[in-house]
């Protein structure tokens, strides 16, 4: 996710594109077709705080009362009391890093309609290998997180007018996110997965043999997410084939209004990274197919891993971030939340 995964790429690609919300997962609990998405404001807490600390050797400078670990507003999320933190040198902090380790609370925006990377559990509460990673990356700098969970299509918004610090809603690379935004470096909770880098779409049962190639596309009402991988897709390779402008292409803000269209036949296909596309097949009761049909990925690029995002100009902020994912990686966390998150949500590739 959602060119390398973009987005959010679903589970997120590794020499893959993943989707945009590269999602290269799977937006959505697969458990059933139309769930509900409820989404939760976790309250700000008022902090007192007292002077940082920073340490001459380079570690981190954190806000004394910032509530951090078992502590956290989101401590169910992850526990890293015995998990190795990041050493990320703050001392020099900047713009939007300076004011988040002042204040002590690190807020994040999202659209957890994409399992495993985000999804909201039927007690409200937000879940996902990307929220685990925020709460790893807050504990990381020793501050509070808070969570805003949003439609997709708002999630860079907030970035952009302040409402939050970052965001983390499974992007994948794109080049005009990375001339608007500060990208981090790609994480993937599989890397050795080449299913999951793959985006394709899905079609009625019956209309099941219709489509053969992309081509054959053209002319049909096709529906994506808004500012996704596959909206970019759709838009290069089925459009772009389109002379006559017979193609009725519609953005939507979330899967569960492009799954609805597709079952309702206000659709006739919805465009999808492979593992998601599976998934609401196999939800589907025999109702959606497979069209076996494969967007190209080698005219953009070879990027890995979904990203999260941070306002432009913002480096100090996205040069910690960056410390705090290659720990993530190199010690092994993010693919071991991956899996979790996937076995929560019910996600299967």
């Amino acid at each position: 996710m959602r060119w390398k995964s973009d987005e959010r790429s679903t589970v997120h690609p590794t020499v893959s594109i993943k989707s945009d919300r590269g999602r290269t997962l799977g937006r959505k609990n697969m458990k059933t077709l139309n769930p509900m998405i409820k989404t939760t404001s976790a309250a700000l807490l008022a902090i007192s705080l007292t002077a940082c600390t920073a340490n001459a050797a380079a570690s981190t400078t954190t806000a004394s009362s910032a509530k951090t670990g078992t502590s956290s507003t989101y401590a169910y999320l992850l526990d890293t009391t015995d998990l190795k933190k990041a050493e990320v040198d703050t001392s020099n902090a900047t713009g939007v890093l300076a004011d988040v380790l002042k204040n002590g609370v690190l807020t994040i925006a999202t659209s957890p309609d994409y399992p495993a990377a985000e999804f909201v559990d039927d007690e409200g509460k937000v879940w996902g290998c990307e929220m685990t990673l925020a709460k790893y990356i807050a504990d990381s700098l020793g501050v509070d997180l808070d969570i805003e969970t949003m439609d997709f299509s708002g999630t860079l918004v907030a970035v952009d007018t302040g409402k939050v610090d970052l965001a983390l809603s499974g992007y994948g690379w794109k080049k005009d996110r990375a001339e608007s935004y500060e990208l981090s470096i790609g994480y993937e909770g599989d890397p050795s997965s080449t299913e999951s880098s793959k985006h394709t779409l899905i079609t009625t049962a019956a209309n099941a043999g219709k489509y053969n190639s992309l081509s054959d596309f053209v002319g049909s009402h096709i529906m994506a997410q808004a500012t996704s991988l596959q909206e970019m897709y759709v838009q290069d390779e089925i459009l772009s084939l389109d002379t006559n402008g017979t193609t009725n292409y519609e953005p939507v803000s979330t899967l569960d209004q492009a799954i609805l269209g597709l079952a309702s036949g206000k659709c006739d296909a919805v465009a999808l990274d492979n593992s998601t596309a599976e998934n609401y097949v196999k939800s589907s009761d025999g109702q959606f197919a497979l069209t076996n049909v494969y967007f190209d990925l080698t005219p953009y690029g070879d990027f890995q891993g979904n990203v999260a995002a941070a306002k432009k100009g913002e480096t100090s902020l996205i040069e910690a971030v960056n410390t705090i994912i290659t720990a993530a990686k190199d010690n092994g966390y993010y693919e071991t939340w991956y899996k979790e998150a996937k076995e929560k949500a019910g996600v299967t590739e």
